[in-house]
């Protein structure tokens, strides 16, 4: 997919602020080498925006997959040398038979007697793309060393994108409203709903009903008094104990 370039005002090629991210991206695209060869980057986060911002124009979600701080003489520093971010499909699961390395060599078949189980749909297909910077230590900024923009699976429409993963995010603000709502007795779902109301519908949340719950969950987790979590399971031992069916 070639991303056409619809403005004038970027010729130099450099990516000085996360403002102009969005419309950089506009002008680069893998198969247009020798124009993102130029492209510089002067943090790691700049770079997660600009790809974050070409994968969602495309299509598909991602990950981080390399950041090493290894130089290119293998030394440790302080510094990270190599990024990477690739598509969210990069990979196989493991023990996945969409993976050659996991079926069975012979030709014959194999006749097995196996409960059925609904299974999930495999998400990780084994797809190529991705994109490989590299920090110029001379100039101190990443440049890309190679961009691999051709997807082994089928791209997601727009109206999809906003399920994806790493374009899901309950922001600090929302965050707060779950926390408020959950003290207040206000159940999960109740307090999902609400918030959707205010942006005039779910469908308009930046996140999926189950980031604000994992958001609230979190929160209580660093909440929780050191040597807590210790007393609740000592409680439960105890009841268990004295009460054979406690667990039943």
């Amino acid at each position: 997919m070639d991303l056409v370039c619809t403005s004038s005002d970027i010729v130099q090629g450099n990516v000085d602020s996360l403002s102009l991210v969005a419309e950089v991206v506009e002008c680069y695209s893998p198969s247009n080498e020798k124009s993102w060869r130029s492209l510089e980057f002067k943090t790691v986060e700049e770079i997660k925006d600009f790809y974050g911002h070409y994968a969602y124009r495309t299509g598909f979600s991602i990950r981080s997959f390399l950041k090493s701080r290894n130089n290119s003489q293998n030394k440790n520093s302080d510094s990270v040398h190599y990024v990477r971010y690739v598509c969210n499909k990069q990979g196989f699961k493991k023990g996945s038979l969409l993976n050659s390395r996991n079926r069975p060599i012979s030709d014959s078949p194999i006749l097995v007697e196996v409960e059925k189980v609904k299974e999930k749909p495999e998400e990780m297909l084994g797809c190529k793309a991705g994109i490989l910077l590299k920090l110029d230590e001379s100039a101190n900024v990443y440049r890309i060393y190679k961009w691999e923009g051709a997807h082994t699976h089928k791209l997601h429409k727009a109206e999809h994108l906003r399920y994806l993963r790493s374009f899901r995010h309950v922001t600090e603000a929302q965050g707060q409203v779950v926390v408020i709502n959950s003290k207040a007795g206000m159940s999960m779902r109740t307090s999902y709903e609400v918030m959707g109301e205010g942006v005039g519908g779910i469908e308009n949340l930046g996140f999926r009903f189950s980031d604000p719950k994992n958001y609230l969950i979190t929160i209580c987790q660093k909440e929780m008094v050191v040597g807590e979590a210790t007393m609740v399971q000592e409680l439960f031992r105890n009841e268990a104990l004295s009460k054979p069916s406690f667990f039943l």
